[in-house]
């Protein structure tokens, strides 16, 4: 189960490329050709935020097998 051990999760984020991945795994990239003609946004310095939120669009609201409470651990933060 996935959620049985801790993983690295990583934003690796330049002026002009956003990699996201885990355990050291890329699952993602987006570049300003990306964004189909409209305004590359991610070209200068934005806040950090960790949020742990339960419930929404994915995987769906709580209901009555919804563990409570939870927890979101982060043994470090690297920004650079």
């Amino acid at each position: 189960n996935f959620s049985d051990d801790f993983h690295t999760y990583a934003v690796d984020w330049s002026a002009d490329r956003i990699v996201w991945s885990v355990d050291g795994h890329a699952y993602q990239t987006r570049t300003p050709a990306d964004v189909g003609g409209n305004q590359w946004a991610f070209d200068h310095p934005f806040f950090v935020i960790l949020n742990l939120a339960v419930g929404g669009y994915w995987p769906g609201d709580p209901d009555g097998g919804t563990q409570f409470p939870q927890q979101l651990v982060v043994d470090y933060v690297h920004v650079s």
